[in-house]
């Protein structure tokens, strides 16, 4: 394991107690900000939410990087791990209605922080001068001197350690309070009962926690290089096991084909995850020095495995994004996820080059990691920013099949364009309400600007799928028979056969004033069972109430009934209470009538 000041033990207790108040009064400091009314100035909300970034990045960057007798190297350091994270929320804005695409701009300036704090502390490890010259042969010097993988991937692992062990030992302050405000409150005590219902204290308590437990964790340094070293040897195990997992997955491809991937609707996300996995583990077998290297033949073999099963895994998902592409164009999270393709292509192709050749990859590994560092930090720094303008460039591409015909104005995503492209995205479709020549584009796009949230149905979600998509999955008992278009509308809901690709039964005939739903479950459950639901038309057209008859094993007997034509419709008597010449109550069924 690398030998950095984290994992010594050292005594400053002063340090704790800094990182006590520290925490507490950022902690303070964020949940005032986060209580502040809501902006309806956009940068407003902008400034808000990077001033609570800038404070809680910042704060963790300065409890990870703060040595004795270095606190204006700390305090930089923080300051701009905060800048850039926060960055992040100034340039792109915030995100709306939760993750989504352009959440991606804040993972990577958070990814970019992480990087940069990472290599600051290595750095300092060596207490590196400054570089003798300000070129490029001068700064390439400096990092060799100044920048060894050991420091690097030691502090990576530390830093994930310390962080994790804060949060647990913060939950469990927090737990603790709880349960003495539960034993005060036994002898009438509710002072703590109260103040742990404020925000504040909340925010104190947490935050003072959080800073104690780094604070403390930091003095121990023996405790978690014990838990790295622990960490790595359970990990170690399984690469051999998760190695033949990929390997007997890749094997499988040539005889089942890549069709049943593609129906997964999530190849890519996947296999990129896969990749992650593999290198991890591989990266745990290599370790960070060559004492650290596993010397079984099994462990060597199965992180060479895990290295070269990153080219097949992130081609299959360039693969998928290709299609997905192809069929619907352009969009901001397909751009990120084509990016993302993109820096995992490279770091297949460095370890494959690092491992097929002579003897001694595990040193050539690790060379490649400590540059492989550099450049991720690069695209991270890069892809926190909007440089590149993905939903700039999505929106001119949509806009392009829309002209072109390749897409038509019934089965275009006003709705997607509206919500997740952005500002470009919104701008698009108040250009095509005022200014398209097609009227059917101009009125689907005036009703998607008036689009609530991204969960309401699509202005052309009726048009796109009442026609053909319906019609291929829909079965019609006990003979087809045209339909009108209100009963394809209602069929259309989620309580009925629903916009998805299931296919639905439909016993209906003209005339009636009932029409009963047989709905198939999803492809990807196989312990779901069909519904069977009863639509009703009244005055006004078909009702929006829905009566579910059966679900499960139940559903199967019925549904099987139902296709056989054993169902009929027969009048019922019931009887009603009446309390002053109105009905009260539900009407009740003459069996259960009273004995006279």
């Amino acid at each position: 394991m690398a030998t950095n000041p984290d994992n010594r033990e050292t005594d400053w207790p002063l340090r704790a107690w800094v990182f006590v108040i520290l925490g507490g009064l950022i902690a303070l400091a964020i949940q005032q900000l986060a209580d502040l009314p809501d902006q309806d100035w956009e940068w407003g909300r902008r400034l808000v939410s990077a001033a609570i970034l800038f404070l809680g990045v910042g704060g963790v960057a300065f409890g990870l990087a703060w040595e004795r007798g270095r606190l204006l190297a700390a305090v930089i350091v923080a300051l701009l791990c905060g800048l850039i994270a926060s960055g992040s929320f100034i340039w792109n804005g915030v995100p709306n209605d939760g993750f989504g695409p352009d959440g991606w701009h804040l993972v990577c300036g958070v990814l970019a922080s992480a990087f940069l704090l990472t290599l600051f502390q290595a750095g300092q490890d060596r207490a590196a001068g400054r570089p003798a010259q300000w070129s490029l042969a001068g700064l390439r010097a400096w990092r060799r001197e100044a920048i060894h993988y050991p420091d690097v991937h030691g502090h990576l692992w530390t830093n994930a350690l310390l962080l994790g062990l804060s949060g647990l030992f913060m939950l469990l302050a927090l737990g603790i309070a709880h349960l003495l405000a539960e034993m005060f409150w036994l002898v009438k005590l509710d002072f703590l009962r109260v103040a742990l219902r404020k925000d504040w204290f909340m925010a104190l308590l947490l935050g003072g926690a959080f800073g104690a437990a780094l604070g403390l964790l930091r003095d121990r340094g023996a405790i978690i290089s014990a838990l790295q070293r622990v960490a790595m040897l359970v990990l170690r195990v399984l690469a051999p096991v998760v190695a033949a997992a990929i390997l007997v997955f890749l094997a499988a491809l040539p005889f089942t084909g890549l069709a049943p991937l593609w129906s997964t609707g999530g190849t890519t996300p996947i296999m990129l995850a896969g990749a992650m996995l593999a290198l991890f583990l591989a990266n745990a077998v290599v370790g960070d020095r060559a004492e650290d290297e596993s010397r079984s033949t099994v462990l060597g073999a199965s992180a060479a495995a895990l290295g070269l099963v990153l080219l097949p895994m992130v081609g299959i998902a360039a693969f998928s994004s290709g299609l997905r592409v192809q069929q619907y164009g352009l969009s901001p999270d397909r751009l990120w996820a084509l990016t993302f393709i993109a820096v995992g292509g490279i770091t297949a192709i460095a370890y494959a080059v690092a491992i097929i050749g002579p003897r001694g990859w595990f040193a050539r590994l690790r060379r490649t990691n400590l540059r492989l560092v550099f450049v991720l930090a690069g695209i991270a720094l890069v892809l926190s920013t909007p440089l590149l303008g993905f939903e700039r460039i999505a929106t001119a591409h949509q806009l392009a099949r829309l002209a072109s015909g390749r897409v038509s104005a019934e089965a275009f995503d006003y709705k997607a364009l509206w919500f997740d492209y952005g500002p470009p995205g919104r701008a698009a479709i108040k250009r095509l309400a005022a200014t398209s020549a097609n009227p059917a584009v101009r009125a689907y796009a005036t009703k998607a600007m008036k689009l609530e949230n991204r969960w309401a149905d699509a202005p052309n979600a009726a048009a796109r799928e009442t026609g053909t998509p319906l019609m291929r999955r829909l079965t019609i008992l006990p003979a087809p028979v045209p339909l009108d278009e209100a009963l394809r509308l209602r069929l259309l809901n989620y309580d009925a056969c629903g916009v998805g690709s299931e296919a639905c039964v439909l016993r209906y005939v003209p005339g009636q004033d009932y029409a009963l739903v047989i709905r198939a479950p999803a492809e990807t459950c196989a312990k779901c069972s069909e519904t069977i639901s009863l639509l009703r038309r009244v005055k006004t057209g078909w009702s929006g109430e829905t009566a579910y008859l059966a679900t499960g094993d139940d559903a199967r007997t019925k549904a099987a009934a139902i296709r056989a034509g054993r169902i009929e419709m027969r009048p019922v008597e019931r009887r009603q209470l009446f309390i002053d010449g109105k009905p009260a109550g539900e009407p009740i069924a003459l069996e259960n009538a009273a004995e006279p």
